[in-house]
């Protein structure tokens, strides 16, 4: 049986590919995207490239696969830009794979990579309690399936997981479509040593996890224990951009503000958060802040040289 990991030429689908390499124990593996992936070197992954929004050729795509992690997405700020094609990948792409294996009556586990953009800005402290109120249509996307996962899961085919990510670091530099890219960017910086202009001000609070943990969690979800088709908020550091900058600067002067408010309500607004049911699950956070910027800034020296086509 293989295990089917889509979106795997992103930002944090070549973390998963990485570990998942590193581990040795996951059998056949088979790395889809749009474009052909790039395979860990000394691996021997499948990469096919594929265009989830041509659903009727599913049945290639998951010929033998048991398992999922599905991490394709279109990201939030080029959600807004382009809804129509957005929708074809967010909600129809994941909803065509549930039912086909539905369909086909195959056990599956189906890793979703849902996001905290379900949950909106709130003032409140964000526990398992919380209820989801989505303030962009990313997060409404996000919300659709974690709806549909427990209705898939009730039918018995599939054995359903959704995973709420928190902002990830260190992204790639450039355009990623994501209004939470300032994240990322501020690693590049740091390591750069150059002077960066934030959307956000220094008491901007956050949820951040590093690339590394947030892969680790992804495949962790292919085996805990936990109810199908229930949905987790990931557990993430929460802290202030001020120390997040603390951290990362000799000179917190090469750091400047220039706040966007709607930036500042939708990703420098978190409140305090508590994950108990996913800690209970094993799921975990980085352990400080020191080690995510370890972790962060160990991604982005290894993204070139670790990987091979």
């Amino acid at each position: 049986m293989t295990l089917l990991v889509t979106g795997a030429s992103g930002f944090v689908g070549r973390e998963v590919a990485r570990l998942l390499a590193d581990d040795g124990g996951y059998g056949a593996v088979r790395l889809t995207d749009l474009n052909v992936p790039p395979i860990p070197i000394g691996s021997e992954f499948e990469a096919v490239a594929f265009d989830l929004a041509a659903t009727e050729h599913l049945d290639a795509l998951l010929e033998g696969v048991d398992r999922i992690i599905h991490l394709a997405a279109v990201p939030g700020g080029a959600t807004e830009q382009a809804p129509e094609f957005a929708r074809r990948i967010n909600v129809d792409a994941p909803l065509a794979i549930l039912e086909h294996l539905d369909q086909i009556r195959h056990a599956c586990r189906f890793v979703y990579a849902s996001s905290i953009a379900i949950l909106g800005p709130t003032p409140s402290p964000v526990d398992d309690e919380t209820v989801p109120v989505p303030a962009t249509l990313y997060g409404a996307h996000k919300r659709m399936i974690e709806i549909a996962l427990p209705q898939f899961a009730r039918r018995g085919s599939v054995k359903a997981i959704g995973l709420r990510l928190p902002g990830i670091v260190a992204r790639p530099p450039g355009p990623s479509g994501l209004a939470s890219a300032f994240m990322s960017n501020l690693f590049h910086a740091a390591l750069e040593q150059r002077p960066i202009t934030l959307p956000v001000s220094a008491d901007a609070s956050i949820w951040i996890l590093s690339a590394r943990r947030a892969a680790w969690n992804l495949i962790h979800a292919l085996h805990c224990d936990i109810e199908d088709g229930s949905s987790l908020t990931c557990p993430a550091l929460h802290v202030t951009i001020g120390q997040l900058i603390q951290k990362l600067f000799p000179d917190p002067a090469q750091v400047r503000y220039a706040p966007d408010p709607e930036v500042q309500r939708l990703f420098g607004s978190q409140p305090a958060l508590a994950t108990p049911s996913a800690a209970e699950a094993g799921f975990q956070s980085d352990e400080s802040l020191e080690a995510l910027t370890a972790s962060a800034f160990a991604s982005i020296r290894a993204q070139a040289p670790s990987i091979a086509l």
